[in-house]
C-alpha cells in the first residue's frame, strides 16, 4: 500500500474543498454586496407606493450561480480526480449528473415559458385594466417588481376629445392649467373619437394620469395595456439557454468520465 500516495492524494482533495468553499464564501459576499448596492444606491426601490424593480438585482444574481455553476463542475472533476476510491468518483460524478438534469429541466421550462406568445399574451391581459371618465383617471405604468410595463394605451371617445397623459407631479403642479398640461405631458393625442391606441413611452415608475379636455362632456372609455418587460424577457431567455448549454455540456463530460469509473466501482 503506498501511504504516501493516499496522504498526497487526501491532502490535495483537502486543499480542492477548502478552496471551493473559500471562494463560495467571498462570491455569497460579492452577491450580497451587489444587491446592496443596485437596490439602494441605484434608486431601484421605494416604499410608498412600493417598488422593487427586481430585474435590476435578478440579472447579477442570475448570472453569478452561472458562474458558480461553471466553477462546480471544474471543482468536481478536480475532487473525483484525487479521490482515490473509484465507486466514491462515480457516486459524486452521478450526484453532479442528476443536478445538471434538474438545471436543464428547469431552464428549459422557463425558456419555454418566456418564448410562448399565448403564456406572454395571457400575462398582459391579465394585468391590463380598463375603464371609462369624463376628466381624468390614474394608472401606475408599471407592477411593484418591474416586470410587466405600460406600452400602450387604446382609447375611444363617443365625440372629440383631447387626451393628455401626465406624471402625478405635473398634474397636481399644472392641475387646471391645459396649457401647462400639455406642455408636460408625456404622450398626447388630439382626438380619440375615431379610437386610437396611444402609445406609451418608457418612464420612471409612478402613478399617470389620463386628462381629458373637450369642448363638451365626453365620456373617454381606456384600456390601459401592459406587457412583460422586453428586456427581462431577452435577458431570461439569453440565460436559460446559457443554463442548458453549460450544463449539457458538463453532463456529457461527466457521463464520459464516469463511465471509465463504472465497471471497477462498487456502487454505481
Amino acid at each position: 500500500m503506498d501511504l504516501s500516495g493516499t496522504l498526497e492524494g487526501g491532502v490535495r482533495l483537502d486543499h480542492v474543498r477548502r478552496t471551493k468553499r473559500n471562494l463560495m464564501i467571498v462570491q455569497v459576499f460579492i452577491v450580497l454586496a451587489a444587491v446592496f448596492v443596485l437596490t439602494y444606491l441605484g434608486g431601484e426601490i421605494q416604499l410608498k407606493p412600493f417598488y422593487f424593480n427586481v430585474s435590476a438585482v435578478l440579472y447579477f444574481v442570475v448570472l453569478m450561480a452561472l458562474v458558480i455553476g461553471v466553477e462546480s463542475f471544474f471543482f468536481t472533476y478536480l475532487e473525483q480526480w484525487h479521490t482515490k476510491s473509484l465507486s466514491a468518483r462515480s457516486y459524486m460524478l452521478k450526484r453532479s449528473i442528476r443536478r445538471s438534469v434538474v438545471v436543464i429541466v428547469i431552464s428549459a421550462v422557463v425558456l419555454v415559458m418566456v418564448l410562448t406568445p399565448y403564456i406572454t399574451e395571457a400575462i398582459a391581459n391579465s394585468t391590463s385594466e380598463s375603464g371609462s371618465t369624463f376628466d381624468q383617471a390614474t394608472f401606475i405604468n408599471r407592477d411593484s417588481l418591474g416586470l410587466t410595463t405600460v406600452d400602450r394605451i387604446h382609447l375611444v371617445s363617443g365625440g372629440s376629445a383631447e387626451i393628455f397623459v401626465v406624471s402625478e407631479a405635473s398634474y397636481l403642479a399644472y392641475a387646471g392649467d391645459i396649457e401647462g398640461l400639455r406642455q408636460h405631458a408625456v404622450a398626447t393625442v388630439d382626438d380619440t373619437s375615431p379610437g386610437v391606441d396611444l402609445q406609451f413611452p418608457h418612464t420612471p415608475f409612478g402613478t399617470y394620469y389620463i386628462v381629458v379636455e373637450s369642448e363638451q362632456p365626453v365620456e373617454v372609455s381606456y384600456t390601459v395595456h401592459r406587457t412583460v418587460s422586453p428586456t427581462f424577457l431577452a435577458f431570461v431567455s439569453m440565460f436559460a439557454a446559457l443554463f442548458i448549454g453549460f450544463y449539457v455540456i458538463w453532463a456529457l463530460t461527466a457521463t464520459k468520465i464516469r463511465s471509465k469509473y463504472t465497471k471497477g466501482a462498487t456502487y454505481k
